[in-house]
Order: C-alpha cells, then sequence, then structure tokens
C-alpha cells in the first residue's frame, strides 16, 4: 500500500523554549489508514498536525506529503490539497451551507453548476435533504449540523489526506458519540488517509486504525487499539490508558446509581416560615418543591424565602419557586453529570426527575466525588499539569 504521508525527524523548537514542542517525530502513515495522535496536555499533537500542513515551520527534519517533500509544495496549494477539520468548526456565518461546503472548489475555480452538484452529493452522504439545507447559513443549524458541514468542507475538493483537530471536542457526550459512528462509517466509503488530534482516550480507542500516544514532543508508542491496550510499552502508557478508564467508568455508571435518594423537600402548599423551619433543622440552604403527586415544580434558596419573609409576604412556596438551569434522568450518565455540573455556573445540585417529571433523587458535587477524585488522582500521576488548568498541545 501506498505511503501517503512520511515524517522523517520532524522537530519544531520555538525560540525562548528550553525543550522542543516535537522532537525527532518519525512515522509513516499508509493510504486509507486513519491516525490518532493523542497524549497529556502539552504534548506536541497540535503542533504536528499543524506542521503537515504549513500553518507551523518545522525547526528541524522534513515531511514527506503523497512522494514529495512538503517544502517543494507552495504553502497555500498545499493546504487546499489537504482537508482541515477543526472543533471551532469554522464556517463563514455570511455564506450559506452550500457555499460553505464548496468554498475552496471555488477558489480553485470550479464551475457554479459542478459545486452545487458537489454540496447536494455531500449532504444526501450524510442524511442532510438538500433542499432543506443548501440555502440555510450557519446560525440556522445545530451544533452536530454544523459540525457535519465542517467535515463535508474538508471532503468537497475530495482530498486525499485530511486533518482533523479534535473535530468533535464541543459537543455533547451523546453528540459526540453519534458523529464518530457516522464518521466512521463515512471513513468506509471515502477511505481517505486521515490525522486524528484527540484528547479522548475512547475515542482514540473506537476511531484509530493506529494510535500514536505522545509525550514530551516525542512517539512513546505507536500500535493498533488492541495492541495498545494488550501491551502498553511502559508504565506511562498504562497509567495514560487507565485514566481514561476511570472517565469510561463515568460513562458506564448511571445517575441512579450515584444521585442521593433522600433530598430535602417541601410541599408546593407550605408557607415561607415552614420553609425556614425546615431547611434550619435540615441544615440545608436550598429546598425542592413538589407537589402532592411529588411532581418537581422548582427549587427555593434559601435567601429567596428570607428575603420574602422579612418583607412580611404570606407567599406560598410555590410562588416563589424557580426551575433549575439543569435536570437530569436516572438514565443519564455519571459523566453527563459531570459536564451538567461543570457547564452550570456556581451550579451545587441538579434534580433527578423521571419522564413524568416526578422527583427521583438529587446529584450534588459530593455525590460525584468518587469518580472525580480518582480521575483527577490517576490524571496526576500521569501527567501534574492536569492539576491546573490545560495548555494548548
Amino acid at each position: 500500500m501506498a505511503k501517503m504521508l512520511e515524517f522523517r525527524q520532524l522537530s519544531k523548537k520555538y525560540p525562548g523554549t528550553v525543550s522542543p514542542a516535537v522532537d525527532n517525530f518519525n512515522l509513516d502513515v499508509e493510504q486509507g489508514e486513519l491516525i490518532v495522535l493523542i497524549g497529556p496536555s502539552g504534548c506536541g499533537k497540535t503542533t504536528t498536525l499543524r506542521m503537515i500542513n504549513r500553518l507551523i515551520e518545522p525547526s528541524s527534519g522534513t515531511l514527506i506529503v503523497e512522494g514529495r517533500d512538503y517544502r517543494t509544495y507552495n504553502a497555500v496549494d498545499l493546504r487546499r490539497r489537504l482537508g482541515y477539520v477543526i472543533q471551532r468548526i469554522g464556517l463563514l456565518p455570511h455564506l450559506t451551507i452550500a457555499e460553505n461546503i464548496t468554498f475552496v472548489l471555488k477558489l480553485s475555480g470550479v464551475d457554479r453548476t459542478s459545486r452545487q452538484k458537489r454540496a447536494i452529493e455531500l449532504l444526501e452522504m450524510v442524511g442532510l435533504e438538500p433542499a432543506e439545507y443548501l440555502d440555510r447559513y450557519p446560525k440556522e443549524l445545530s451544533g452536530g449540523q454544523q459540525q457535519r458541514i465542517g467535515v463535508l468542507r474538508a471532503l468537497a475538493h475530495d482530498p486525499d489526506i485530511i486533518l482533523m483537530d479534535e473535530p468533535f471536542g464541543a459537543l455533547d457526550p451523546l453528540m459526540r458519540e453519534q458523529l464518530q459512528e457516522e464518521f466512521k462509517r463515512l471513513q468506509q466509503n471515502v477511505a481517505k488517509t486521515i490525522i486524528f488530534v484527540t484528547h479522548d482516550m475512547d475515542e482514540a480507542l473506537s476511531m484509530a486504525d493506529r494510535i500514536v500516544l505522545m509525550r514530551d514532543g516525542g512517539i512513546v508508542q505507536v500500535a493498533e487499539p488492541e495492541e495498545i491496550l494488550r501491551h502498553p510499552a511502559d508504565e506511562f502508557v498504562a497509567s495514560f490508558i487507565g485514566r481514561f478508564r476511570v472517565l469510561r467508568q463515568a460513562s458506564e455508571v448511571s445517575v441512579g446509581e450515584v444521585m442521593l435518594t433522600g433530598p430535602v423537600t417541601i410541599g408546593a402548599h407550605q408557607g415561607l416560615a415552614q420553609a425556614m423551619e425546615l431547611m434550619r433543622r435540615r441544615r440545608v440552604n436550598t429546598l425542592l418543591v413538589r407537589d402532592t403527586t411529588k411532581t418537581f415544580i422548582g427549587m427555593v434558596s434559601q435567601a429567596s424565602v428570607r428575603h420574602h419573609f422579612e418583607a412580611g409576604e404570606t407567599f406560598k412556596v410555590s410562588m416563589i419557586a424557580e426551575m433549575p438551569q439543569k435536570t437530569l434522568k436516572p438514565d443519564d450518565t455519571a459523566l453527563t453529570a459531570m459536564h451538567q455540573m461543570l457547564e452550570g455556573n456556581d451550579l451545587e445540585l441538579i434534580p433527578v426527575l423521571n419522564d413524568d417529571g416526578k422527583l427521583m433523587g438529587l446529584i450534588t458535587r459530593g455525590s460525584l466525588v468518587g469518580l472525580l477524585g480518582d480521575a483527577l488522582r490517576v490524571a496526576a500521576e500521569v501527567d501534574p499539569s492536569s492539576r491546573s488548568s490545560e495548555g494548548a498541545s
């Protein structure tokens, strides 16, 4: 099988830094392979990807692209030969979906009729009805639909090589899994050579033909998913895989298994004084309000109850109850709960409701702390920088 990419001692060192961002990177990529680059924050995976299309120029070494040294290509021409998909998608808001998909074709001088035909063909390939989507604008699409369009734009000019930089990272877990499955089916049909950067080990194991695990700018192990699981090259690889096993556990455990089943509740018909007394007695600062059928109708905070009580108001708690930012269902995953908790500003608790809106329990930061603690502990063993916010890779 033909070699599409050949990395030869490729390195990148930025001025003023002690260690190279990428150090002596050597790899051969075969036609039709899907290679995943993964590793701790700052390991050099994104820098490596961007050197392929010359968004970053190497300090030393070389890269052979389809049999030619990358330096023999004009940088702009090289980028047009490659497909490129990023997490932020980068659709042009003033262009229609058809125009976004065929943007590179237009730059290459392809006529309008041919461009329209190609847009229709690609939309049909991913199950989006052309008549419905061709003339829409990006703001009219969901995040998942926009990400599909980003992938189609990368495919439109039929490149042999596609670069993907955490393309599904900004999506919620369910949408990410759906697009991963869709992309794998698509890859079977189009058989492109793909370099895929991710921070998600589950995504790497699910999608890769081979995984390239990096650390400190260099390659630690290159192997097929089964091989890397069975025979990690060293303790770092074993620990790195273990870190994501903890996160996978969080994706397999349900909210119903970790929720608190006895939240402090108050009847909708009860008054402010009763609410204050209940909070004092149970030592909580939030009450969940439910009616006589246990249907959840909102929450009241200690501050809100006190404010209305001291104002001399005689409201029932149902009159000041507010619906929370987020709710969960018992069969949601603990990982979904983690995402919800992290996305909410100062969110301390999330009610768990069944399909009928009845209160089943409560998720708090404390109820997730075991899973989160294990994940952070293993992450810190693998990558001490994970104790603080991650930097660019």
